[in-house]
């Protein structure tokens, strides 16, 4: 395994760090501590910040370039979204998941014409920040249970019912749906079978313009202040027979495990970024404070405090670009490593997110000093996209 970066992957890592550094980490500082979300999401800086992403790319990093898009692979990617979380990880996983139905539209259809001209490069070439998407999955009373595959009386309660050329959808999509309110198109997880119970889901693209499509308020929430998450309602809306882009099949399986493998590698890169924040910031003001007659940097402990901290954020770093390979090279990936690997920095985060404020002491736990934001970040990304019990849990069946 050789993870030597090629001349392309450090000019987009040189590019991802500068963003996150100049435009990502002071915008995302002023919106989390805007106490309205609705405020948030609507002001010009939240609005900048996509705009100028989606004018470097950021949006369409691993759509073909048949498409508009920039064609890199998804270690690629990966890369890049540890550098963005460092800036800050709630918009890094607000331009993470604007391209998600575009995505996965481009995959499942094979590049069916009308749908990659009607959705995937409008997006490609949207330099606005506006055009972008969200997945909806989990429910009010369906979150992990979407993981269970063997239990014909678990399935969703949002449902697709055929009539002529289309499909009536009924349902609602929890609170968790991110991007949700800001999305003008959704994939959403429609059951369409019950008797098969979640082998019998379908996978639809809904705009978020089509009559009876609805979004509740923006999620007020402990962290990732800066990612936008609302309910998303369907009340009879009509949807064109081909935006149903994986009908009930086995592929749902597929999409359990990819979201257990690249979409929580991306979860627990946004952990290092956060911990590396963390990190710096700490290290920093270590050799700024003098106590005892010196920096506290000199103290022994604060040292100890500091070194396993960089080797722990080197290690979750380390093991995640392992992961990257693997997903790379082995579709759907190895869930166990994943599982591994999103659970250990996800966990650390919160521990080494919380050994740096007490390098801060008093100041660690002030508004007026970031890091106590790294710790609240920490904390949701242990649930972001399932809980790492519950991942953990699928995973160890496969030991």
């Amino acid at each position: 395994m050789d993870l030597k970066l090629t001349d392309e992957q450090q000019h987009m890592v040189n590019l991802a760090h500068d963003f996150a550094e100049n435009v990502i980490r002071p915008a995302e500082l002023e919106l989390d501590k805007i106490s309205d979300p609705e405020i948030a999401f609507a002001s010009d800086t939240y609005k900048n910040v996509m705009k100028k992403a989606y004018e470097i790319g950021f949006q369409k990093m691993i759509i073909a370039e048949a498409y508009g898009g920039l064609g890199l692979d998804m270690f690629t990617m990966d890369l890049v979204v540890g550098e963005l979380a460092w800036g800050g990880a709630g918009l890094a996983s607000a331009i993470l998941v604007a391209p998600v139905a575009q995505e996965f539209a481009a995959l499942f259809t094979m590049g069916d014409k009308k749908i990659i001209n009607k959705f995937v490069r409008p997006l490609c070439e949207d330099k606005t920040g506006e055009i972008s998407s969200a997945w909806a999955i989990a429910e009010p009373d369906c979150g992990s249970d979407c993981c269970l595959l063997d239990d014909p009386d678990l399935h969703f309660k949002t449902s697709a019912v055929k009539k002529g050329d289309e499909y009536i959808i009924n349902g609602t999509k929890a609170a968790w749906v991110s991007n949700g309110r800001l999305a003008k198109l959704y994939m959403a997880m429609i059951n369409m079978e019950p008797e098969k119970g979640m082998l019998g889901t379908g996978i639809f693209l809904i705009p978020a313009d089509l009559p009876g499509v609805s979004t509740g308020k923006a999620l007020d929430k402990l962290g990732l202040r800066a990612l936008n998450q609302a309910e998303v309602f369907f009340d009879e809306v009509l949807v064109p027979k081909e935006y149903l882009i994986v009908p009930p099949s086995p592929v749902y399986k597929n999409m359990v495990e990819s979201i257990g493998t690249m979409g929580n590698t991306g979860v627990g890169l946004l952990a290092v970024g956060v911990m590396q924040a963390a990190y710096d910031k700490a290290l920093a003001y270590s050799k700024e404070r003098i106590q005892g007659k010196v920096p506290i940097f000199e103290h022994q402990i604060i040292q100890m405090k500091l070194m396993e901290a960089f080797y722990t954020i080197d290690a979750a770093r380390s093991y995640l670009h392992n992961v990257g390979w693997w997903n790379a090279n082995s579709f759907p990936g190895d869930i166990r490593r994943a599982a591994g690997a999103r659970s250990f920095a996800c966990n650390s985060a919160i521990k080494i997110s919380s050994e740096m404020i007490q390098v801060l002491g008093g100041y660690g736990i002030s508004k007026e000093y970031e890091i106590e934001k790294y710790y609240r970040d920490a904390k949701l990304l242990q649930i972001m996209d399932g809980t790492v019990e519950m991942l953990c849990i699928l995973a160890a069946e496969r030991l």
